[in-house]
């Protein structure tokens, strides 16, 4: 334990040294980093008093995941070759993933493919990444990534074979994709390793809706760099929550089971892939109406109510939205948008992530400092919504049917430590912006 906490006391004596030895700027003074720096700590102290056995808490898988992730940051946000490759990565994403295009066009017509509608311009590149995916795990290239970056993770961080590579595929697939991975093991996890699953899956967004982001126009740099600060982080945050007191069955190992889909040839497989993205493709448009539509009902009767009590134009995200506030403050963004990044962080709890980008890259695109536009991109990306919630437990149940009601208990958790997970990632970006 004393060499645990020793290891711990070095990874932030060094990320003190470092954010205090880097040059001011008008958009990241020491105070700025001091704050971000602050904010990170208290949302660790928070999810490590709400820990199920704190005794169990191993810090040093902890303090390695935190210092992976810092030094991630550090190499995007101060290297020029960091900054080159992921620069290099959104706009290779951007471009190829673009390419569903011409497929909207010949469908639709050009028109319909040209008026920038969410439906024409997004929810293809869904389906079109879904078929990708499919061929890549048809050729093996996937498994190949996924197992040798689960082994980097399961060694580095001492966690279960299933948990890395659950948590490195959840940037690829996204949160019910992920568990299809490891489908056989899914029965027999421990209850810290199903919460793993389940936070990896709400502390990132998937490949499929990158293309949709960056449309919006969010800094594809940012969301990718998220993307994989998620890994170690969700790790952690998970771990603090849950810390594992059972002999996981692939401890030691990194294993990928074999698909039961059993794909005949390339066209097969991009078939296969292109249904699987049609029904993430639904499950969105399905989730967007009916949450919206909720949203705004309730919005409704507040409005009505805020009527009586002389309050203007209330709604649910503008009363969350003042909640959120100090944890605004806390991953570093400018006093002056405090209120806005809160409400966006709100209208991403209560909708989702598309509604919220949405209006950042709109409504408050003018409002917001580029520093808080870029920690709000961080804290934004992921998939910790009331929606999601249903959707991780409703696939979860149907692969591991026995443990519907553990996992039903476990997703509220999972949710809130995705949610930690994107705001842990945003206080580093703030040390770091």
């Amino acid at each position: 334990m004393i060499r645990q906490i020793a290891y711990g006391c070095l990874v932030l004596a060094v990320i003190i040294v470092t954010i205090f030895s880097l040059e001011e700027t008008e958009t990241s003074t020491r105070v700025q980093r001091l704050i971000a720096l602050f904010g990170m700590l208290v949302f660790l102290g928070v999810v490590f008093l709400s820990s199920t056995n704190h005794r169990a808490v191993r810090w040093n898988t902890i303090s390695g995941a935190m210092l992976l992730q810092f030094l991630l940051a550090l190499f995007v946000f101060r290297s020029g070759a960091g900054q080159s490759i992921f620069s290099w990565l959104s706009t290779f994403c951007e471009g190829f993933l673009g390419k569903s295009y011409y497929g909207t066009s010949f469908v639709f017509g050009a028109a319909v493919a040209d008026s920038g509608s969410f439906g024409v311009g997004v929810l293809p590149a869904v389906i079109f990444f879904g078929a990708v995916v499919q061929v890549l795990y048809y050729m093996g290239a996937l498994q190949w990534i996924l197992v040798r970056a689960g082994k980097v993770f399961m060694t580095v961080l001492g966690v279960s074979g299933a948990e890395s590579i659950v948590a490195c595929a959840s940037p690829f697939l996204g949160q019910c994709e992920n568990a299809m991975l490891i489908r056989p093991f899914l029965p027999h996890l421990t209850t810290a390793e199903m919460h793993q699953i389940m936070t990896s899956g709400f502390a990132t967004i998937s490949g499929s809706v990158l293309y949709g982001y960056i449309a919006m126009g969010v800094s594809g740099q940012a969301l990718l760099t998220s993307c994989v600060m998620s890994i170690p982080c969700s790790l952690a945050i998970s771990k603090l929550r849950y810390p594992e007191v059972s002999e996981p069955l692939t401890k030691g190992e990194v294993k990928m089971p074999e698909s039961p889909e059993k794909c005949v040839n390339l066209l097969h497989a991009a078939g296969v892939g292109a249904s699987i993205g049609m029904n993430v493709a639904l499950l969105i448009i399905a989730n967007l109406i009916c949450l919206l539509a909720l949203l705004y009902a309730v919005n409704a009767g507040l409005t009505w109510l805020g009527n009586f009590i002389t309050i203007h134009e209330l709604t649910l995200q503008l009363i969350t939205g003042y909640v959120f506030v100090p944890i605004a403050w806390l991953i570093g963004a400018d006093n002056s948008d405090l209120v806005h990044v809160g409400q966006l962080m709100a209208y991403k709890i209560w909708a989702n992530e598309f509604v919220a980008y949405d209006l950042m890259t709109t409504t408050y695109k003018d409002l917001l400092t580029p520093r808080s536009t870029i920690v709000c991109t961080y804290a934004l990306c992921g998939f910790a919504n009331l929606g999601s919630v249903g959707m991780q437990i409703g696939v979860l149940t149907t692969l591991a049917p026995k443990r519907g009601g553990e996992i039903s208990r476990l997703a509220v958790s999972a949710m809130i430590c995705g949610a930690f997970s994107t705001w842990v990632s945003a206080s580093i970006a703030g040390m770091l912006s």
